[in-house]
């Protein structure tokens, strides 16, 4: 009578365990927010021009640019000069955005990256020559305290994120880890969050 007793206990109590475990999952499931996507998708690049990785990555990511359109995904270029290690980042950052003060930020962004090695104060004038820039505004757009907030707010927004390296990649608020091959990766992650973000809409119609 003892024994049979004992073996009611337990099988009660493994009873009592699966149910509970049970409950467990089905609650954590219930209560798991799947992640909202919607498009486009940003990918944000934390970058310094002087950088050589930076430059190796700057192809990747102009291949994947070509590769989905404006509605599904969107680039966002930002600045994290390395000011201890690269003499001219920081210089070159605020150039680029006294180009975009003219609408010529991806040319001027594009030929420092194809010019790395020459990123001298005269170097900078000539790009904006050579892209038709009006050379006087340029100047003066290189001392606006608006154009240089906006380097400066860079990288503090990378420093508040906890990076501290370039280049850094961030998906949709979240940051990747790079592997071995970036441009797959980057193709992947990206269209996975697009295609995420299209059967969202497709539940909602």
């Amino acid at each position: 009578m003892k024994n049979l007793n004992t073996n009611i206990v337990l099988i009660v109590s493994l009873v009592l365990g699966i149910g509970l475990f049970a409950g467990l999952v089905y609650f954590i499931k219930a209560n798991k927010t799947e992640e909202v996507v919607e498009l486009p998708v940003v990918l944000e690049e934390f970058s310094d021009f002087e950088c050589p990785a930076c430059a190796a990555y700057f192809e990747v990511v102009e291949q994947i640019r070509t590769e989905f359109s404006e509605e599904e995904f969107e680039f966002k270029y930002r600045h994290l000069p390395l000011t201890t290690i690269h003499e001219y980042a920081y210089s070159s950052a605020i150039a680029s955005e006294a180009a975009r003060e003219q609408g010529k930020f991806d040319e001027y962004y594009r030929i420092l990256f194809e010019n790395q090695d020459n990123l001298t104060e005269q170097d900078l004038l000539n790009y904006a020559t050579e892209l038709d820039l009006d050379i006087e505004k340029f100047k003066s757009d290189l001392e606006n305290p608006a154009v240089i907030a906006r380097v400066d707010d860079d990288a503090s927004e990378a420093e508040s994120r906890g990076y501290d390296s370039t280049p850094t990649f961030v998906l949709n608020g979240k940051r990747l880890t790079m592997t071995s091959n970036p441009e797959e990766q980057l193709r992947n992650a990206i269209q996975e969050k697009i295609d995420l973000a299209k059967s969202q809409q497709q539940t909602t119609e």
